[in-house]
């Protein structure tokens, strides 16, 4: 069975960089200390797609996870799978909560590799200067999207990094 990925709408395609409209996103999501190496929150937000949630509900993994700074915090949240809604997501227990992406457009850098600090910051520069050649305002921190398992070899590992924008005219 393929595991589910985010939904979105590609608006414009230049090499490796997308123009993406995004409808609302669940994520199930914590929050830790970014500078705590060995605790992204990833465990967490495991447990509860595991079963520890309110109703003991297992669901199914998705993909990416997704993970973003907020305040002097780290956001690690997986996508919650489209047949849940606000009201029909389990409710989580301790320090998992259910956060909502409202719909909007971003631009997003897609790159293959493991997840190294050279690699991020060579495609992070990518997009920042695409941005700049284009005008776009920035509405976001960047978000990090991570869409395979440890276990698949770094050279075919996919990996995004997106702002959301807000005067994108097409």
């Amino acid at each position: 069975m393929a595991t589910e990925t985010i939904q979105y709408t590609v608006l414009q395609k230049e090499q490796s960089i997308e123009i993406r409209e995004y409808n609302d996103i669940l994520l199930a999501s914590t929050k830790t200390d970014p500078s705590n190496y060995y605790d992204s929150g990833f465990n967490r937000v495991f447990q509860y797609i595991s079963g520890q949630n309110e109703t003991n509900t297992k669901i199914s993994m998705t993909s990416p996870v997704v993970s973003y700074q907020e305040g002097g915090t780290l956001v690690t949240g997986f996508y919650v799978p489209s047949k849940y809604d606000k009201t029909t997501v389990p409710k989580p227990k301790g320090e998992v909560y259910i956060d909502t992406i409202e719909t909007a457009v971003y631009v997003v850098v897609t790159f293959y590799g493991g997840w190294t600090k050279e690699n991020y910051e060579e495609h992070h520069q990518l997009l920042l200067d695409y941005i700049t050649l284009h005008n776009y305002q920035i509405k976001s921190k960047p978000f990090t999207m991570r869409y395979n398992p440890p276990y698949i070899p770094d050279h075919q590992k996919r990996n995004e990094i997106a702002y959301q924008i807000s005067n994108y005219t097409g």
